[in-house]
């Protein structure tokens, strides 16, 4: 992973404002450090292996704190040692509480529950929308459609949308802002036969590559909710925050 780089959108909300990218048209720019990066796809894509590879590129590029919201102690423990000793599994509602970091919330259409309006969850990420530049945060969020994102969430920060493959099913669901971008990096995806290894940057333009680290592997961290206990599960579907995320060997 030493040479490899992510899409240049994406580097330009991952890398701190202190540094410097190049974009798609070969500018040298300064970074922008805060924003919201949705990658979508269906089930099994491979969207929280990019995800956790753009977390493993933070890590080595940057001094950004890491928290992946929800998770499981044992999903910490899953990672390499230079990420988890830089990374912390808050609860949504203690997002507000973190500085400069690059947040993952993997699965967002759990987390967030975006159809239920009252959800207490939603209300706040509604809330840190506004003020996640001031915060200097970079939202990673992983979902199987840009339905399942709150739409407070895209409209009022610097985006870089990845793609992966959607099914089709899934992309006639989708909403009309997204239909034109999303078919097209579907087109552009049939190129590689859906290669899983491959996304789509809206935002360049660009079919782009990403590694296979081999620890991303890990079932706890493809499958992390399967390491939660039952309680939390429960609870998480019911569309409820606990006030800390337990493991099934500790029940």
């Amino acid at each position: 992973m030493s040479d490899w780089r992510p899409c240049p959108r994406a580097q330009a909300l991952l890398l701190s404002p202190s540094e410097s990218y190049v974009d798609s048209s070969g500018q040298t720019l300064p970074a922008i450090g805060t924003g919201i990066i949705p990658i979508v796809g269906s089930a099994r894509s491979a969207k929280t292996t990019l995800a956790l590879t753009l977390m493993a590129w933070v890590t080595n590029k940057t001094d950004r704190p890491l928290a992946f919201v929800g998770m499981p102690k044992s999903y910490l423990d899953a990672l390499p040692k230079k990420m988890r000793d830089r990374a912390t599994n808050p609860s949504i509602n203690q997002i507000a509480e973190l500085r400069d970091a690059v947040v993952l919330l993997d699965d967002t259409a759990v987390i967030l529950n975006a159809r239920d309006s009252s959800n207490k969850r939603n209300r706040t990420l509604n809330r840190l929308a506004g003020v996640i530049s001031h915060l200097g945060l970079t939202l990673i969020l992983t979902s199987q459609s840009m339905a399942g994102v709150d739409l407070s969430l895209v409209r009022f920060t610097e985006l870089a949308p990845l793609v992966k493959r959607i099914d089709p099913m899934a992309l006639k669901v989708e909403r009309d802002s997204w239909h034109e971008a999303l078919d097209l990096a579907q087109y552009s995806l049939r190129t590689v036969d859906y290669d899983r290894a491959f996304y789509y940057s809206i935002g360049d333009e660009m079919l782009c590559k990403s590694p296979y680290p081999k620890w991303v592997k890990d079932d706890r961290l493809s499958r992390p909710y399967r390491y939660l206990s039952q309680k939390d599960v429960n609870t998480l579907i019911g569309g409820k925050n606990p006030a800390r995320w337990s493991d099934d060997e500790e029940e």
